[in-house]
């Protein structure tokens, strides 16, 4: 079974590999174990070379793809760029959010069945930690369970994915919006903005 997900502004293509018998599965997973093959693609609006040569960052935008024995991963954060006309690299936030997520998947620290959790225990950790970002992004999350066979998702914003089988979208994630282009984020605003930004909470 072949699917394909668009998430956010990068095409991911996902294969099930899930037939013994495939010769495919059996060159690339011998035991046969259920996993995501993966590959991204971005750019930024306004390249430098310090932009290009980050790992799994493209412009302000940011992913990951982690392996751990529960589950394949992978995440995007799509960050705002209206943060540099107040002097603030939109790539440190999508960045720092993704990181902290690849790394609560590599130390075990996420249920698969729950992507959503791992999305709030990141921004928590980033909260809590007082790091010096400013910034918000929107975020997706895919999670294959090895074990169930399922994919399980989170998506918060106008980032998104699209389950794609034999040419047609099985499912797709729905936009979150305040209204037309505000979508749902996860910010960090300066003390000074504290009561001028959108809240949820």
């Amino acid at each position: 079974m072949q699917m394909q997900a668009v998430v956010g502004r990068f095409l991911v293509r996902v294969r099930a590999l899930t037939e013994l018998r495939n010769s495919e599965l059996a060159k690339i997973h011998p035991n046969g174990d259920l996993c995501l093959v993966t590959a991204s693609s971005g750019f930024s609006k306004n390249s430098s070379p310090a932009q290009i040569q980050r790992r799994w960052s493209f412009g302000d935008d940011a992913c990951f793809v982690a392996r751990h024995k529960l589950a394949d991963i992978l995440g995007v954060a799509d960050g705002v760029g209206g943060w540099r006309s107040y002097g603030v690299d939109p790539s440190q936030f999508s960045r720092g959010l993704m990181q902290t997520c690849e790394r609560l998947v590599r130390e075990g620290h996420f249920r698969p069945q729950h992507p959503e959790g791992l999305i709030a225990a990141s921004y928590k950790e980033l909260i809590e930690n007082k790091a010096a970002l400013i910034g918000s992004t929107t975020a997706c999350i895919v999670a294959l369970h090895k074990q169930e066979q399922t994919i399980y998702t989170a998506n918060l914003g106008d980032s998104g994915f699209r389950l794609i089988r034999d040419g047609a979208v099985v499912h797709r994630s729905e936009e979150q919006q305040h209204y037309f282009n505000t979508p749902f984020q996860l910010a960090m605003a300066p003390p000074m903005q504290e009561g001028l930004v959108l809240s949820d909470r």
